[in-house]
């Protein structure tokens, strides 16, 4: 029966060939996709496995070394300046070096070695106790452009006692980690945005392996009729199926892998990425691989049960399906669930929160995908009462399978559901302050009153035009004249107190900077994989229903209906759950995004033009969608009405 199975697929003809393209496609796009999301995650899991040892746990007895990590910045970038002290040079060196190094030596990474040569060292190698000894191998660097410099010092240098924002650590070992704070936010945000877009892509890979589902269904009450058990028309349905959906899954794989190389120019925590480390592991790809073909194997039996029970139902198309009220029910149970999930936030640990909000979104989501059939159901019975064959039609034929004429909007309900959520959050980081990037900060550990005279003397004898404002009495400010010599200017007052960094009031909150660009370029990033989803749901439901319905499609074109009419009730069939559906996910999203910002703020303009992208994207989604399987509904029409 399997080679009966893969035989009918294989001489099935140029229809047969199209209806399992539409499913390969879906199922491969929907695997790439959710390849990309696992990707971001493993990528997370390495950069903390190559960076950990700056985050180590602070040692109880005796220390082999002592640490301190602060941000410097040179021509408008930062710099991890990592000061590290050797206690016990016979202890096994941090990740990417290949021994602890002694005072006064110098190693950087090499994006840092490529800035060093290209700036003037009065601009920041002279801020360094020495040249360069080496480079920091790949194993110690988040990134492959990161700029790092690991300086090594003395046990009683002034870089350990110098104010700062960092504490000084006591070493045992380097593979001691605990999770930086930074790290866990971006593990938290990462996870909310797996979760916005994993669930859409299920959907796809789901809706892709029940795509012509109908023809399948034909053929195979068709094979129960003449006279086959129910083990093989069970064993016939899930071997097509089944060897689609894991070639496509296969070809998914293959396409994000061939992707990742363009994935890891995607800048996240300051920059991108080690092309490796958005490429999860065989192992990980195989589990997907066969939970992709398992998930089509479910689909393919969950579709059999009508056949197996009323074969000759199926093929008189006597046995409408239909979608219950008891939905509404589960849709309560989301909401609670959602309330639960708010509750919780505020005395989850840190490092859960991530799980947490994503358990919430992912509710919502299964709201929106539980009402969208029963909207299909009261569109469509309106749909039949109004005046007009197209809208009498595209009733029926909703009405006919509320869960089938779901699909093909399902894509874009969810991403504008996404944009509902992500819009109020992009207003609020829009509108965050950029603090002073003009100003240098001079604060050292003993409050000095001739600081100020000797700056205002070095500077002067720099050539370095500045101004000192007033300021506070623990700090001298300076203010170049030109953005030029900003970085002289920097290099020269560290020279002054040494062991501080001379920052401005930007430097200072630059890792919030980071996280606000990064959230804002999540959230486009978000978007475009949903819509990613959405363009190709929309685009192979449309062409699957066509298929599906030749055989009602064909029969109205041979009662004289024009093609005209079929294409409005078809445009009509689409656009009338899209519009209810759709405000019900935008209310959805919204109120998901509200225990973190004011609603309100989608009324700024980033928000109305986030909503506007949206809106205008779904409208040309499902009007290129309508379009491209026009030509496929003429063909079959007019071939069938020639042959009739």
């Amino acid at each position: 029966m399997i080679g009966l199975s893969l035989r009918l697929l294989r001489l099935g003809g140029r229809r047969a060939w199209a209806a399992a393209g539409l499913v390969g496609a879906g199922v491969a796009v929907a695997t790439a996709l959710l390849m990309t999301a696992l990707g971001a995650l493993h990528g997370l899991d390495q950069r903390e496995l190559r960076t950990g040892w700056r985050t180590p746990v602070a040692a109880q007895g005796d220390p082999v070394a002592q640490l301190r990590v602060r941000t410097d910045h040179a021509a408008g970038l930062p710099i991890v300046q990592v000061d590290l002290a050797t206690l016990d040079a016979a202890a096994a060196p941090p990740p990417g070096l290949p021994r602890l190094p002694a005072p006064g030596e110098v190693w950087v990474s090499p994006a840092l070695a490529d800035l060093l040569h290209a700036l003037p060292a009065d601009a920041l190698a002279d801020r360094y106790p020495g040249p360069v000894t080496g480079e920091v191998g790949d194993a110690g660097l988040q990134r492959p452009d990161e700029l790092v410099a690991v300086l090594g010092r003395a046990p009683d240098d002034p870089a350990f006692t110098a104010p700062g924002d960092s504490d000084v650590l006591p070493v045992a070992a380097f593979d001691r980690v605990e999770a930086s704070s930074d790290a866990l936010l971006y593990r938290s945000l990462t996870i909310v945005a797996v979760a916005l877009v994993v669930f859409p892509v299920a959907g796809l890979l789901g809706a892709s392996a029940r795509l012509t589902a109908t023809r399948r269904a034909d053929r195979l009450a068709t094979l129960r009729l003449l006279g086959a058990s129910t083990r093989q028309v069970t064993t016939v349905a899930v071997a097509e199926t089944t060897a689609v959906a894991t070639a496509a899954a296969a070809a998914g794989v293959v396409l994000e892998w061939a992707c990742a190389p363009l994935l890891a120019r995607i800048p996240l925590a300051g920059g991108g990425w080690f092309v490796a480390d958005l490429r999860p592991s065989w192992t990980v790809a195989v589990l997907v691989v066969l939970g992709v073909g398992a998930l089509a194997t479910l689909s393919a039996i969950g579709g059999l049960r009508r056949v197996v029970v009323s074969p000759l139902g199926v093929v008189r198309r006597q046995v409408p399906q239909r979608v219950r009220w008891i939905r509404l029910l589960g849709v309560a149970a989301a909401l609670v669930v959602f309330a639960i999930v708010n509750a919780a936030l505020q005395t989850v640990d840190v490092s859960a929160v991530g799980l947490v909000l994503a358990a919430g979104v992912l509710a919502l989501f299964g709201a929106c995908v539980l009402i969208g059939p029963l909207v299909v159901r009261v569109a469509g019975a309106w749909l039949v009462r109004r005046d007009g064959a197209a809208s009498v039609i595209a009733g029926r034929r909703l009405l006919d399978d509320p869960r089938a004429a779901f699909r093909p909007v399902a894509g874009l309900t969810l991403a504008v559901f996404v944009a509902g959520f992500l819009a109020p959050l992009t207003a609020a980081v829009s509108g965050l302050s950029t603090e002073d990037t003009t100003t240098l900060h001079l604060r050292p550990a003993v409050v000095a009153p001739d600081l100020r005279a000797r700056a205002e003397q070095e500077l002067g004898a720099a050539g370095i035009a500045a101004f000192l404002p007033p300021g506070p009495a623990d700090e001298v400010l300076v203010r170049p004249g030109d953005p030029a010599v900003v970085d002289r200017a920097r290099t020269l007052l560290g020279a002054l107190v040494p062991g501080t960094l001379v920052q401005t009031e930007a430097d200072r909150a630059a890792d919030q900077a980071v996280l606000v660009e990064d959230m804002r370029r999540g959230a486009f990033v978000v978007l475009i994989g949903t819509f990613l989803v959405a363009a190709t749901a929309t685009g192979t439901a449309a062409a699957a229903r066509v298929l599906d319905h030749r055989h009602t499609l064909r029969l109205l074109r041979l009662a004289g209906t024009p093609v005209q009419v079929l294409e409005s009730a078809r445009a009509r069939e689409t656009a009338a759950p899209l519009l209810v559906n759709g405000a019900i996910a935008l209310g959805l999203g919204l109120f998901c995004a509200s225990p973190f910002v004011a609603v309100s703020a989608v009324a700024a303009p980033s928000g109305l033009v986030l909503l506007g992208v949206v809106l205008l994207a779904g409208t040309a989604t499902v009007a290129a969608a309508t379009a491209a399987s026009r030509p496929l509904l003429r063909a079959v029409t007019a071939a069938d009405g020639s042959r009739g």
